[in-house]
């Protein structure tokens, strides 16, 4: 055995070295960050950042949210219960790695507390509060799906029960229009006539439905007529192709008197810039928007995704905004993706119907 005056001796210099490391750790406190993950400033930062990008997803206004430094409070939507965000943003804090301080939610539902740390370093309090005076209604969106009738498939059939967020657009004449127009009514869709006019290329499939310029206004009365007929349901009616007929007043005044007669509404495609059928169809008394954004003119989801992103940014100007697709396998899953999302920033879709005029 050591004598004692060793043994004592020993616990003296053990004692003297923690002391000096500690005091060493304090004068030199870049030591400690050696501990910590090689990316943890930016971590601290995401972090930080949490309850804004979800606020911001939820469609939480920048103006809705005050407070400068530590102490933080949003004002939240009637529209949008205050659990909603709350549980997204500890749910995101706990994945990030960050610390709850304190996690809590009031009974009544109309207030929440998040306190959040890294590394032992505090970062934010957060409050949200419930205001009842405000609303995230951030605009009206209507998404028309044209060139219906061709087919019968699975995209065709996801798209009839995707919800009433999208008005169905039918041609006459082909072999699943009819089926198409029943079940989309059957599922609560505004439906409409989607009827062939000439374009400027004047390539097109002759059929017993298509407006020509030149032609006689009997003829064109009979073929609105026939149209009218062959689509059940419809609510109104806008064009496919048209780049030239709707130029054409002599025939679009014809039209929009058929198109009245009918107690339609008439949705202007705008496949010309210089598309007379808007001013005609309000000259004539005629209930009428116009389509805003092309959603799928390229078939690459990414740049679906962007027109629809831009489709919203007007519908948030406007108050309102109308754009339209086709029945392809990329509109419809970008659409999945992003009307949900839309939705949760405070848009609302409806029917093209409550969107005339």
């Amino acid at each position: 055995m050591l004598p004692r005056g060793k043994v004592r001796l020993f616990w003296v210099l053990f004692g003297c070295t923690l002391v000096l490391a500690t005091l060493r750790l304090l004068q030199e406190p870049e030591l400690l960050k050696k501990t910590l993950p090689a990316n943890a400033e930016e971590m601290k930062d995401n972090l930080a950042f949490v309850p804004f990008r979800i606020l911001f997803a939820h469609g939480i206004r920048v103006e809705w949210i005050e407070g400068k430094g530590y102490f933080k409070k949003a004002r939240i939507p009637r529209d949008l219960p205050v659990d909603v965000p709350y549980a997204a943003i500890v749910a995101r804090i706990r994945n990030l790695g960050g610390t709850l301080l304190r996690a809590e939610s009031n009974p009544k539902g109309d207030r929440s507390i998040i306190e959040v740390a890294f590394n032992q370093e505090p970062l934010f309090h957060f409050t949200l509060i419930r205001d009842a005076d405000i609303s995230r209604v951030s605009g009206r969106i209507a998404i028309v799906i044209d060139d219906f009738g061709y087919k019968m498939d699975s995209t065709v059939r996801e798209f009839l029960s995707f919800g009433q967020e999208i008005t169905v657009s039918v041609l006459p004449g082909l072999k699943y229009s009819g089926k198409i127009a029943e079940l989309a009514n059957q599922n609560g869709l505004d439906v409409m006539i989607h009827l062939p006019m000439e374009p400027q290329s004047r390539k097109f499939k002759p059929d017993d439905f298509i407006l020509l310029t030149g032609m006689e206004p009997k003829e064109i009365r009979n073929r609105v007529r026939k149209a009218i007929r062959a689509v059940q349901h419809a609510k109104g009616m806008n064009n496919h192709m048209g780049s030239l007929a709707s130029t054409d007043a002599a025939v679009v005044a014809v039209l929009m008197e058929e198109v009245k007669r009918a107690h339609l509404f008439f949705l202007d495609s705008m496949t010309a810039p210089n598309s007379v059928a808007h001013t005609l169809a309000r000259k004539k008394g005629v209930p009428c928007a116009l389509n805003n954004v092309f959603l799928d003119s390229h078939e690459e989801t990414l740049l679906i995704e962007q027109q629809i992103k831009e489709l919203a940014q007007m519908a948030f100007k406007n108050g309102f905004a109308i754009g339209i697709g086709h029945p392809k396998k990329n509109t419809l899953k970008v659409l999945q993706e992003q009307v949900p999302l839309l939705r949760n920033r405070g848009f609302e879709f409806v029917g093209v119907s409550e969107l005339v005029n």
